[in-house]
């Protein structure tokens, strides 16, 4: 019983963690240098501790290297959304606005898959982290991809959970809002998450002491 009791609570608790936050798009800029280059992601519930979550890069099909940036200890409330770029200036020429995280981890270029950590395992993924994305329906060269609304963060990518500008769309474009394809960011839109009460975290951890 005990065993059984233990499993329902390790699930019941890790399922408070996942879904708090997902990828919501990827990007492969125009720009001098290919820049800017990075990542969306949305709270879908607020996230106490940001800490608790990485990206990394699978660049070229060559598999996942774990954890390669790990966010500060920082806030973040339901709705808000987190943009991770390898460096500002060019996002902010391109999108209008600054990155609120900077990386070298986000140096992908439209070929590449995106990992989404939770304290060192995989929560969200985009692309296969065992292919080149070159050629491949989920490629976003000079692109970009973004989730399509309600679709939940999991471990194993679902092309039909996106939407895609189409590879070199981007070409020759100096801003995201004049382009031929503009990325709709900060618009993925979910239906709120019903957190699991204190009081039943607190009942599960008194069944143990």
């Amino acid at each position: 019983m005990k065993t059984l009791l233990t499993i329902a609570a390790v699930a019941l608790l890790a399922s408070t963690a996942s879904g708090q936050l997902v990828i919501t798009g990827v990007y492969d800029g125009p720009l001098t240098g290919g820049v800017p280059k990075g990542v969306e992601l949305c709270a879908v519930m607020d996230i106490a501790d940001l800490s608790e979550y990485g990206l990394g890069s699978a660049n070229n099909g060559g598999g996942s290297d774990d954890v390669e940036f790990t966010f500060p200890a920082d806030s973040v409330l339901m709705g808000e959304f987190i943009y991770v770029a390898t460096e500002e200036i060019g996002f902010t020429d391109f999108f209008g606005f600054a990155p609120d995280y900077t990386t070298g981890a986000m140096s992908i270029n439209g070929d590449d898959a995106i990992e989404l950590f939770h304290n060192g395992m995989v929560v969200d993924l985009f692309g296969d982290i065992d292919v080149d994305g070159n050629g491949e329906p989920w490629e976003y060269l000079d692109s970009w991809a973004y989730r399509v609304d309600n679709t939940p963060d999991q471990p194993e990518f679902d092309l039909a959970m996106w939407t895609f500008g189409g590879a070199n769309i981007w070409d020759d474009a100096t801003d995201n809002a004049s382009s031929a394809s503009p990325m709709p960011i900060g618009t993925y839109e979910f239906d709120p998450q019903v957190p699991v009460e204190a009081s039943s975290l607190s009942g599960i951890k008194a069944l143990f002491q």
